[in-house]
């Protein structure tokens, strides 16, 4: 069975195609395809397409010239998933309409695990020093912004940032509260970025600041501090 009526496995392929994927030309006809530097993002979309297709997915490893890691190709010749893809997004312009917030947040993870981070701060590094969110040029932000809500996500800020280029459309950003995703249940596919959401959760507020205590500025700092 393809299509919405397939559940949380065609939910996160609606993201991960919406973020990552493309449908292209494959020998005669076409095919849903993802590049990826993880393989157990790779992995994760292997298993969700054979959960909606019968069609043979195809996964293999190659070799990047300006990387010295190995990149990861996933295919699946699956041509009428490729269509009802396409039509549901209006050939990737908007979010479908998902009938449950299980598939909602299973589409959220699709696409956090696509373009989403979890980047940690320069200064001060400890298992505080996460923080997360989500950029993207796609006309559907604003959308995507208002389903991250409805499943009880909470954001930060949202800016549109300088485009790469100046013939490149400008990138929509904006972060994610890291408790709202620890307590919505949603966890990455992709071990690296998971990893550093669990270190997080697992690290006390302050706990660590004896470590890396807080550097005083002439704002903060008191008569007896700038003395000693």
């Amino acid at each position: 069975m393809i299509g919405r009526e397939a559940g949380k496995s065609y939910a996160y392929l609606l993201g991960v195609y919406l973020g990552d994927g493309c449908v292209t030309r494959y020998n005669d006809g076409i095919a849903f395809r993802v590049n990826t530097i993880d393989e157990d993002f790779a992995l994760a979309i292997k298993a969700a397409l054979a959960d909606v297709s019968a069609v043979t997915v195809r996964i293999w490893k190659y070799d990047v010239s300006k990387s010295s890691n190995p990149n990861y190709a996933v295919c699946c010749a699956d041509e009428e998933l490729c269509r009802i893809l396409v039509l549901d997004t209006n050939n990737k312009t908007q979010l479908p309409l998902l009938g449950s917030q299980e598939e909602l947040k299973a589409m959220i993870v699709g696409l956090m695990d696509s373009e989403g981070f979890v980047a940690e701060k320069t200064e001060n590094k400890t298992g505080r020093a996460y923080y997360m969110g989500f950029k993207s040029c796609d006309v559907w932000v604003p959308h995507f912004i208002s389903v991250v809500q409805s499943v009880g996500l909470k954001i930060g800020k949202v800016q549109t940032e300088r485009p790469y280029k100046p013939h490149y459309k400008a990138p929509t950003r904006f972060h994610i509260k890291m408790q709202s995703w620890v307590d919505s249940g949603m966890r990455f596919n992709i071990k690296r970025k998971q990893d550093r959401v669990d270190r997080w959760a697992a690290t006390e507020p302050y706990s660590e600041r004896s470590r890396y205590p807080r550097k005083l500025t002439s704002e903060t700092s008191t008569p007896e501090t700038r003395k000693g």
